[in-house]
């Protein structure tokens, strides 16, 4: 059993700001929000999911994996 990460409040809020810029809406559906691209490009990937208590799906994970590059550098 793995035990889950939790990240802090303010690296949250930063991801779904940068997600804003780089070109995505945020959607919230129910108890989940979905991570729409506003335009077409093969560069940003279609399918992102963030659900309410923090689980990501692989798309909103290697987003989330590229933002942790840039916050690091």
């Amino acid at each position: 059993m793995r035990k889950p990460k939790y990240i802090e409040p303010w690296v949250s809020d930063a991801f779904l700001i940068w997600l804003g810029f780089i070109g995505y809406r945020i959607v919230p559906k129910g108890m989940h929000s979905e991570l729409l691209p506003k335009y077409k490009s093969k560069s940003l990937p279609r399918g992102g999911c963030i659900h309410h208590n923090g689980q990501m799906n692989k798309v909103a994970k290697t987003l989330f994996a590229e933002f942790k590059e840039h916050v690091e550098a």
